[in-house]
């Protein structure tokens, strides 16, 4: 199957960095998790096209004897032609949909490989959150 597109992408992700890893595991602990996802973008000095997104996840359990901090760092590009605006909702929406799955994935892998039982976080539905955001 040959699928054709006729238009160039206006937003691209180039790729991610794991920045920060860090995992505290006490011997034994209640399971019931709590989940902390933040986000920041700065536009790259070097480069007006190219925008950097900062994704934070901390998750923790009621009794504090499980503690994982991870941030990544992604790198996204823009056409030149894309209007602030425009930059801004994909950015702010689109681009923390497109990094958390893989930060999830490295959670996963993170605490399966540490001889705990992997945690799976769940979806996010980021582009929800960001119209409560702006409605408030």
């Amino acid at each position: 199957m040959t699928v054709m597109v006729s238009e160039q992408t206006k937003f691209k992700f180039k790729g991610y960095r794991v920045i920060k890893s860090k995992i505290d595991i006490a011997p034994s602990g209640n399971i019931k998790q709590e989940l902390n996802v933040t986000f920041s973008g700065i536009k790259n000095d070097i480069c007006d096209s190219v925008y950097i997104l900062d994704l934070g996840v901390s998750v923790s359990n009621e009794d504090k004897s499980l503690g994982i901090d991870v941030e990544m760092r992604g790198f996204f590009e823009f056409d030149k032609e894309l209007l602030e605006q425009e930059k801004g909702a994909f950015f702010t929406g689109s681009a923390p949909a497109i990094m958390f799955p893989y930060l999830r994935a490295y959670i996963s892998t993170l605490t399966g490989l540490s001889g705990i039982e992997p945690i799976i976080l769940p979806t996010i539905n980021f582009s929800a959150g960001l119209q409560r955001a702006q409605k408030e």
